[in-house]
C-alpha cells in the first residue's frame, strides 16, 4: 500500500509540473525515463526545485553544464528520502551516485553541507553526469531527509 501510495504522490507531482509549464513544457523521450527542460526545474516541488536550481548555479560557477531533471531520478530519490524519513535512517541506497542529509532545515542548508564536503561536492560538480534527481521528505517528529541522485 506505501509503494502504491509513494507512486502515486511521485506521478501526481510530475504531472503538476508538467500541467503548470502548460504548452512551454518540453519533454524529450529517453531510455525508459524522460529528461524534463531546465524550464521544468521551476514547476519542481518547492525544496526540490531549490535544491536543483542551486546545484545548477554551483556547476555555472565551475564552468559546468547544468543537469537535466530526470523523471527516474526523481521519483528515486523521492522514494529513497521517504524511506529514510520514515525509518529515521540516514544511509545510501544502491545502483546511482548519491547525496544524502539529514536535518538541514532548507534547501540552501542541505546545498552548503554538500558543497562544504569533498565528496558530495564531487558529486554535484561532476563533468560525468547530466541527469539530477532530488527530493526532502520529513519524518514524523519533523527532521527533513534529503536526498540528490545523479546519472
Amino acid at each position: 500500500m506505501n509503494q502504491v501510495k509513494n507512486r502515486f504522490f511521485s506521478f501526481g507531482l510530475l504531472a503538476m509540473a508538467l500541467a503548470s509549464l502548460g504548452s512551454s513544457a518540453s519533454v524529450t523521450a529517453r531510455e525508459p525515463s524522460f529528461i524534463m527542460s531546465q524550464g521544468a526545474v521551476a514547476g519542481a516541488a518547492g525544496a526540490d526545485g531549490s535544491v536543483i536550481s542551486q546545484t545548477n548555479a554551483a556547476r555555472a560557477r565551475h564552468g559546468l553544464p547544468p543537469l537535466a531533471v530526470d523523471s527516474q531520478l526523481m521519483n528515486s530519490a523521492r522514494n529513497h528520502a521517504q524511506w529514510m524519513a520514515s525509518n529515521r535512517n540516514l544511509s545510501h541506497g544502491h545502483g546511482v551516485a548519491e547525496n544524502i542529509a539529514m536535518g538541514q532545515p532548507s534547501a540552501s542548508e542541505a546545498v552548503r553541507s554538500w558543497m562544504n564536503s569533498s565528496g558530495h561536492r564531487a558529486n554535484m560538480l561532476g563533468s560525468g553526469y547530466t541527469r539530477i534527481g532530488v527530493a526532502v521528505a520529513y519524518s514524523s517528529n519533523g527532521t527533513p531527509y534529503w536526498c540528490q541522485q545523479f546519472r
